[in-house]
């Protein structure tokens, strides 16, 4: 009995959206996770001579990738809507053309067997809970700071002059608090207030001097609003890292993978909105303000770059949430550079990530300075440039029409990672393509940001495709 075999990884939008548009057409599917069964992405290379995500078989023909399989299928929808027969549907069409044809007998397309490498982690992490007693009623950080954020008062004020953006003046805030609590004077709602603002779930807005909480008119914020633009903000982590930071990384990773599973919609694509008002959402929220703690100082070459790299394509999926996707060039240029997270008692940029950090505090393009100054303290924290790795750019850079190989990056395998990476990048027609009767070859702009010994790489790739066309 015939059928389709996808290869796919885990956390891969393209192949989200896949395995959505066949399920919505109630067509069944094989998938071979190879984030599951890494052995099995040699048998992926050999068949399809392809490295990206998903790659599609009807038996054992190959379809190529998400783009090329979501479009035969909305050929299939469109010629059956306009041949009009009887009770023919997607799944008909399948199981006329695939599932009644014999096969696959490649073996190489039969379903893996025995455990998987890498097990499912679990979604709740062990820690302790601070407790917060008001009124006879107790709360967790993420129950008191939801309900904060929900019920308190929140505009744009003016002072002196300035405006100051969701803020509150402390006699609101007094009495939003009496009233959410059902606290029974206005000093009980006082003293709660004064209290929140020691434990850092409320800040002053301190641009003329820090002042306490009060039944006054100074200016506070919640603490997620007063620095909108470093996204692990939500709440101040007061727990020691116990677990390996990359390991944070990962168990972060796989929660906001989930969170976006649970709102894809039948085309796979995820709505953004809805996941904002999912309880996962305000979970992940606080649980990445762990990464607050995590220090950079004293991790070696290696453990940092594997850092970073998962730090800085976690924090982009994130970000877009949170932030919005920036639509013009201006819009993406201020993301990057201020859009931010906090590490470590330092504030990074997604630029500082990439430039700062892995790039050993080299100038971006277009740039005359670097991220780092002479007096910058982070500058200490920045990659030793005889580490640096030019293939890290197409670890941080998805494609357009495909996912990467790799999701998350690890110490001990990094160098085979970053490989994996590299080729997958150079195999997209988007990226590198090759004009067979001019010689004339096209890449991709981010080639200017990577070292000169990248040529050599590149080099090999044209000399392995005139050989082998």
């Amino acid at each position: 009995m015939g059928r389709i075999t996808i290869f796919s990884i885990e956390e891969c939008s393209f192949c989200r959206r896949l395995k959505a548009a066949l399920t919505a057409r109630a067509i069944p599917y094989t998938d071979i996770n190879i984030s599951h069964y890494p052995q099995k992405r040699a048998d992926m290379l050999s068949l399809t001579d392809r490295l990206t995500v998903p790659q599609v078989f009807f038996n054992e023909e190959h379809v190529g990738g998400a783009e090329e399989t979501l479009e035969l299928l909305k050929k299939w929808d469109e010629e059956i809507a306009r041949d009009g027969k009887p009770n023919e549907t997607p799944y008909t069409r399948y199981v006329d053309q695939i599932e009644s044809v014999a096969g696959p007998y490649d073996t190489r397309l039969a379903p893996p067997t025995g455990p998987p490498a890498i097990q499912n982690m679990h979604l709740t992490i062990t820690r302790p809970k601070e407790i917060i007693e008001i009124n006879g009623k107790h709360y967790t950080t993420l129950q008191l700071m939801k309900e904060l954020v929900l019920k308190m008062p929140r505009e744009d004020l003016s002072s002196w002059g300035v405006v100051y953006y969701d803020v509150f003046r402390g006699t609101d805030a007094v009495t939003a608090l009496r009233d959410i609590f059902q606290l029974n004077t206005r000093e009980e709602a006082t003293q709660l207030g004064m209290k929140l603002q020691r434990k850092e779930y409320i800040k002053h807005e301190a641009s003329k001097g820090d002042h306490t909480f009060g039944d006054n008119r100074f200016l506070f914020r919640l603490r997620p609003f007063h620095t909108p633009n470093v996204l692990n903000s939500f709440c101040a982590w007061k727990h020691p890292v116990e677990n390996e930071p990359i390991n944070v990384l990962f168990d972060l990773n796989k929660l906001w993978g989930k969170l976006e599973a649970r709102h894809v919609n039948k085309e796979g694509l995820v709505d953004h909105t809805a996941i904002r008002r999912d309880d996962y959402y305000w979970k992940f929220e606080e649980d990445v303000c762990e990464v607050q703690n995590i220090e950079l100082k004293g991790m070696g070459g290696k453990t940092k770059i594997a850092f970073v790299l998962n730090l800085y394509n976690l924090m982009i999926r994130y970000g877009f949430i949170k932030m919005g996707i920036p639509a013009t060039d201006r819009n993406r240029h201020a993301f990057f550079e201020q859009v931010s997270v906090l590490v470590g008692g330092h504030v990074f940029s997604f630029n500082d990530l990439e430039h700062g950090m892995l790039r050993a505090n080299a100038r971006p393009p277009y740039r005359i300075a670097r991220p780092f100054s002479v007096m910058d303290e982070r500058r200490h924290l920045a990659l030793d440039p005889s580490l640096v790795d030019c293939r890290i750019h197409f670890g941080l850079n998805c494609g357009a029409k495909s996912c990467p190989p790799v999701k998350k990056y690890t110490v001990e395998a990094l160098d085979e990672e970053l490989r994996l990476a590299a080729m997958a990048f150079c195999e997209q027609e988007e990226n590198v393509s090759i004009d067979d009767s001019s010689g004339v070859v096209r890449l991709s702009k981010i080639f200017l940001l990577v070292h000169v010994r990248l040529w050599y790489v590149l080099k090999v790739i044209i000399v392995h495709h005139f050989v082998n066309c």
